[in-house]
């Protein structure tokens, strides 16, 4: 008994294939890394958030945006590897892996 191969359901490839990239995109999200903002935020000021170093900081304390995946320990913030060995570029948070992905060149500059 002979069996007929049959191509896979592409529509299967590609919900596996989003599956995937949206698993990834969720490992390698994007991390803020602030300093003070200069304002005087009230605690409950919801367009601000508490960083224990900081306090109150809104949006304009964002200094540099990392990959959560690559470039944080979780107890200290951003790594020191991170900080020392390569530069985020201006509003490029992607890490080589979404780079890849994206279909862009890395995003780190020596």
């Amino acid at each position: 008994m002979s069996r007929r191969r049959t191509q896979p359901d592409e529509n299967v490839h590609d919900i596996s294939r989003a599956r995937l990239i949206q698993r990834i995109k969720a490992l390698h999200r994007p991390y803020d890394v602030y300093e003070a903002c200069g304002h005087n935020h009230a605690l409950n000021d919801p367009l601000a958030q508490h960083i224990p170093e900081l306090g109150m900081v809104c949006d304009q304390g964002i200094v540099l945006t990392i990959c959560n995946h690559c470039c944080v320990d979780a107890e200290v913030g951003q790594r020191d590897v991170c900080a020392a060995d390569h530069k985020h570029l201006d509003s490029y948070s992607l890490c080589p892996t979404l780079a890849i992905i994206d279909g862009r060149d890395a995003p780190w500059r020596p």
